[in-house]
Parts: C-alpha cells; structure tokens; sequence
C-alpha cells in the first residue's frame, strides 16, 4: 500500500489543508493544465490533483468532515488516478460559485460596456 493517495480539488485556486504545524497546497483547476483561453474557463470535469501522505490526509478528513468544500463534493480522494477522473466526471455538474462567469452567456439584464465608452 503507497504512502500517499491523490487528492482532488475542484476549487479554482486550490486550498491549504493544515494540521497541526503541517501544511499542505492541494492544487485546484487553475492548475490542472486544462484552463483554456480566451476566458480561462475549464471543462466542468476538471480538478486539480495533489499527492498527499496518507496519515496527514486521513488526519485531515476526520478532523473536517463538515467543511462546506468537503461536504459538497469539491475535495476527495482515492489511490488511483482513473477513479479520481472517474469521479471528477460524476460531479461535473457540483458547483464551487466561484467559477467564471462565460461573457458569451451573460443575463440578458447586463449589458457589456465597450472600452472607452463609459
């Protein structure tokens, strides 16, 4: 059994897991390699991943089981890569609210503003 598993992230930055003097940067969609221009929007199944120690993740995620990214779907875990995607599919539909807005599917009440023109 390997020391570490793989952590998934599907908050845009990524996010710093501590426990106690111990801290961890899993990485989140922007640093995927899947961002793509013009607006750097990701597809809807990307995440960030980030190899993890095993006893720091299990620490970790009993101690915060209840956190909202946790609970919601946005951060989990497995051994194997293929299962993680796997389930970065299944939950391509789970919202941060913090990803970009498309500019090609504003609300019709917003209007776009030229530059130069205000």
């Amino acid at each position: 059994m390997s020391d570490d598993v793989l952590v998934a992230c599907k908050l845009p930055h990524g996010i710093y897991l501590d426990m106690g003097k111990q801290r961890i940067k899993l990485n989140g969609i922007m640093q995927s390699g899947r961002v793509e221009a013009p607006f750097f929007m990701a597809p809807l199944n990307s995440v960030g991943l980030t190899k993890v120690p095993r006893d720091f993740w299990e620490a970790w995620i009993k101690e915060h089981q209840d956190f909202e990214p946790v609970k919601k779907g946005l951060i989990f875990a497995s051994d194997k890569k293929k299962r993680l995607l796997d389930e970065a599919d299944e939950k391509s539909d789970v919202k941060s609210g913090l990803e970009r807005l498309d500019p090609s599917q504003l609300p019709k009440t917003l209007e776009q503003v030229q530059p130069g023109k205000l």
